[in-house]
């Protein structure tokens, strides 16, 4: 069988790997045969520090797959481990299947036998990588970051949502941050498409910085909220922001 020679340019080592090839498989944005290696085999004692998962159509970092482009921020000297969750898909560098970089750094296949594919940054560095089978929609961007510790967010001068409502649909329990750079006074409130309120989850002081919320999907009552599209708004004085969330039932 013939060998991939690939230079693990992730881990920033400089080593020489040699893994097995897939049969080649034809691209079907090229129409061209080509080769994916699949990935070395894990360390099965590693304890990543961070974990990208490969779902269905989508990379996820935080557990929104609403995003297009997932990014993660880490330190360097970090451990990033892309894990299989569903289905079949390449792990490429480059920013699409156009990108003439593509498939230069690595190009591994994540399958049932090979779930995973664990790397350490050593080095300040932006990696750009999405998957063949599945981009444009499956894209994603890591970045290492020069120092100890990841940097703290830039917070918006006025109230925002710092996280978008997740997962979106929801069958449940919905997630978003709201932040601000100073105190402020804010509602938090989720309401129907006629405006009217389905429930109230803050109104009062919220100290600067960033703010965790959940809601339940279910009104002020208690009660389950119908199936249908709602709006989770914030307001401070003159300022609001809003974003939709549809509940499936």
């Amino acid at each position: 069988m013939k060998a991939f020679s690939t230079r693990l340019a992730l881990c920033g080592i400089g080593l020489m790997l040699l893994v097995p090839a897939i049969p080649s498989r034809v691209d079907s944005h090229s129409a061209q045969p080509r080769t994916t290696a699949r990935p070395p085999a894990a360390d099965e004692t590693l304890v990543p520090e961070y974990v990208i998962r490969a779902m269905e159509h989508g990379w996820d970092v935080d557990g929104s797959q609403e995003i297009a482009t997932d990014t993660l921020v880490v330190p360097v000297g970090s451990t990033v481990r892309w894990q299989l969750v569903t289905g079949i898909h390449t792990l490429t560098n480059g920013r699409d299947a156009g990108d003439p970089e593509a498939g230069t750094r690595f190009d591994y296949l994540l399958d049932e036998q090979h779930p995973r594919f664990d790397s350490t940054f050593t080095d300040p560095d932006t990696v750009t990588y999405f998957c063949f089978f599945h981009e444009p929609g499956m894209r994603g961007v890591l970045i290492v970051h020069g120092s100890a510790s990841v940097p703290e967010p830039q917070l918006p001068s006025r109230v925002a949502f710092t996280q978008p409502p997740r997962p979106n649909p929801t069958r449940g329990v919905v997630s978003f941050d709201v932040g601000m750079a100073r105190d402020q006074v804010v509602r938090v409130e989720v309401l129907d498409l006629l405006g009217t309120r389905v429930a109230l989850l803050h109104d009062g002081p919220l100290a600067a910085g960033q703010h965790p919320f959940r809601w339940r999907g279910v009104n002020d009552r208690g009660e389950r909220a119908r199936s249908g599209v709602y709006i989770v708004k914030l307001q401070s004085g003159a300022v609001t922001a809003a974003r939709a969330v549809s509940v499936l039932r």
